[in-house]
């Protein structure tokens, strides 16, 4: 195999505890794994208790035919929150090549895990394949976004990719209670107004937790919310720009945070 057609096959393994602190229990990567081109900078801890980490991939993009393998498991107690340091770049390599993701979320009951990455972008050409599963036992609290847009707007390469595909499933006390699936081929029938219309930006979320919910976040046309037979809440948003999209789905990820969750708002500077 010459250096020109080589894949790269990233792991990272998180592992999450709960020690005694200065203040009292804390959260804390009890262990890690990394294999380039993925890996994290060390965690942070917010005021709110939460240990926040950043995934980052610091080659610039996801080629096709590259595999990325993501786990991350957080004990009874823990309260994690999983970013990415900026946008998920989809690029092309080969022309059948599929760059492909593997998300596994293992969660204890009495722990709080929220995985909230920044905007996925295919290149014209490319191919993405991801799959994010969730396992949560009984009393686990679980939050997850997904945005991406068209393309490279700006670029002229508004649904110019060749497949983007997600696949997101939750389950707890081995129960599926979420399944979101999202397979987009660009053809001429996507390009209809009655379907993407003038939107280029697309969001998704799930959170699973105990409270109640009394103010579901709305925006008829842009943006809706509801919860599934088995409990689970859902979100669903289009924009035409990609900051609209980010302000209305931070702003609803609060507000069902706050209720589902009982927790105060992040406050995060990437």
């Amino acid at each position: 195999m010459s250096l020109f057609n080589r894949t790269r096959h990233g792991i990272l393994h998180l592992e999450f505890g709960l020690r005694r602190g200065q203040y009292g229990p804390e959260t804390f990567l009890r262990r890690d794994k990394q294999k380039t081109p993925l890996m994290i900078i060390r965690p942070f801890p917010l005021p709110c208790g939460t240990l926040m980490v950043f995934i980052v991939n610091p080659t610039g993009g996801v080629f096709g035919g590259d595999t990325s393998e993501i786990v991350v498991q957080a004990e009874a107690g823990t309260r994690v929150l999983v970013l990415t340091q900026s946008a998920t770049r989809i690029q092309p390599y080969r022309t059948d090549d599929v760059a492909v993701q593997d998300i596994h979320f293992k969660v204890a009951g009495g722990a709080r895990l929220e995985y909230y990455p920044e905007r996925t972008i295919p290149f014209a050409g490319s191919r993405f394949r991801q799959t994010i599963h969730a396992d949560l036992e009984d009393g686990a609290e679980f939050g997850c976004t997904e945005t991406f847009s068209t393309g490279r707007v700006q670029s002229g390469e508004r649904l110019a990719f060749a497949l983007y595909e997600s696949r997101v499933e939750v389950r707890q006390g081995g129960r599926r209670v979420y399944l979101d699936r999202q397979r987009v081929v660009p053809d001429e029938h996507l390009r209809a107004p009655g379907l993407l219309g003038t939107a280029d930006y697309v969001a998704s979320g799930v959170w699973v937790g105990g409270g109640e919910v009394s103010e579901w976040p709305t925006l008829p046309g842009e943006l809706s919310t509801g919860r599934t037979a088995s409990g689970a809440v859902w979100l669903r948003g289009v924009a035409g720009r990609g900051p609209v999209l980010d302000a209305r789905l931070n702003a609803a990820c609060e507000q069902l945070r706050g209720q589902l969750f009982g927790a105060v708002p992040l406050k995060v500077r990437r």
